[in-house]
C-alpha cells in the first residue's frame, strides 16, 4: 500500500482517476463485447461461455491500454504542475487513490484465499480419508497451504473485519464447507447422486453422450483440456439451453443437505 500511495502521489490525481475510468470502461466493454462475440464466433466450435470471456478479456484489455495510454499523454504528472499548491493537492490526491486501489486489492485478494481456501479444504478432507490413505493419494502443497492461510484468516484478530466487509454471502461459504464434507465421503457422495434433481441431470441425453464417449475419457486422462474444449459433444452440451436451464435450477444446497443427512433414504425437504 505504501508503494501504490508513493506511485500514486508521483502520478498525481488527474491520471489516477483517467486509470480508474479506463479500468471502468475496460469493464463495461468486456461484457459488451463478449455478449456481441458469441453468434460471430460460434463457428470456432467451442462453447459460447468460453468464447464470450476471452473475446470479453481481449476488448477489455485494449480499451484498458488504450485510454490509459492517452491519459498519460494528455495529462501530466505531479512534478509537472507550476503552482506548489497545485502541485500538493495534485500528489495528494493520487496519493490517496492509490492507498486506496492498493487497499482493494488487498480486501479482494483476501477474499480470493477465502474461497479458494474453502475449496482447497475439499481436498485435503478427501486425501485424510481412509480410502484416499490406502490409494496413497496425498493433497497437494498449495492446497495445504490454501486451507492453512484461510483458517489463519477466519481465526485471527482481523477474522471479524473481514466477515463484516465481505460481499460473498455467509451461504455461500457454507455450501462450498458442505461440498467439502460431501466430497471427502464415500457415503454422502453415494447420497448426493441419489437426489432427485442430480439424477434428472446424469439422465439427460447430453451428460449420458459424455459419460459414455471413451474420447473424452482419454482426453481427460492425457488432460487434453483444449482436446476437451472442442470436442463437439461438450460443446453441444455447454451450449444446450434446455441443460443451462436445468444447472441454473438445480437446487444444490438441498442435494447437500440431503447427502449429509444421517438418513439417506429422507427425502429431500421442500
Amino acid at each position: 500500500m505504501l508503494v501504490q500511495s508513493i506511485r500514486g502521489w508521483r502520478l498525481g490525481v488527474a491520471r489516477q482517476l483517467a486509470n480508474l475510468l479506463a479500468l471502468m470502461a475496460a469493464y463495461g466493454a468486456a461484457i459488451a463485447s463478449g455478449r456481441m462475440a458469441m453468434p460471430v464466433l460460434h463457428p470456432l466450435g467451442y462453447p459460447d461461455l468460453l468464447v464470450s470471456v476471452i473475446a470479453g478479456s481481449v476488448v477489455g484489455g485494449v480499451v484498458y491500454l488504450a485510454l490509459t495510454a492517452i491519459g498519460a499523454n494528455l495529462l501530466g504528472r505531479t512534478n509537472e504542475q507550476s503552482l506548489g499548491l497545485l502541485r500538493l493537492g495534485y500528489g495528494a490526491g493520487g496519493s490517496v487513490l492509490g492507498f486506496v486501489g492498493a487497499l482493494v486489492t488487498v480486501w479482494l485478494s483476501v477474499l480470493a484465499i477465502r474461497c479458494l481456501g474453502t475449496v482447497a479444504e475439499a481436498e485435503v478432507n478427501v486425501a485424510r480419508t481412509p480410502a484416499a490413505r490406502r490409494a496413497g493419494m496425498v493433497a497437494s502443497p498449495m492446497a495445504v497451504e490454501l486451507a492453512q492461510f484461510k483458517k489463519s484468516l477466519d481465526s485471527g484478530p482481523a477474522a471479524a473485519v473481514f466477515n463484516g466487509t465481505d460481499p460473498v454471502p455467509q451461504r455461500v461459504y457454507a455450501i462450498l464447507g458442505k461440498m467439502a464434507r460431501v466430497i471427502s465421503n464415500v457415503d454422502s457422495m453415494q447420497r448426493f447422486v441419489t437426489f432427485p434433481g442430480t439424477r434428472a441431470l446424469s439422465e439427460d441425453p447430453h451428460i449420458m453422450a459424455l459419460q459414455k464417449d471413451p474420447e473424452i475419457t482419454r482426453q481427460v486422462v492425457r488432460r487434453d483440456f483444449m482436446g476437451l474444449l472442442g470436442n463437439p459433444k461438450i460443446v453441444a452440451a455447454m451450449n444446450d439451453p434446455k441443460l443451462e436451464g436445468m444447472v441454473r435450477n438445480f437446487e444444490l444446497e438441498k442435494a447437500l443437505d440431503f447427502a449429509l443427512a444421517s438418513n439417506g433414504n429422507s427425502g429431500p425437504k421442500n
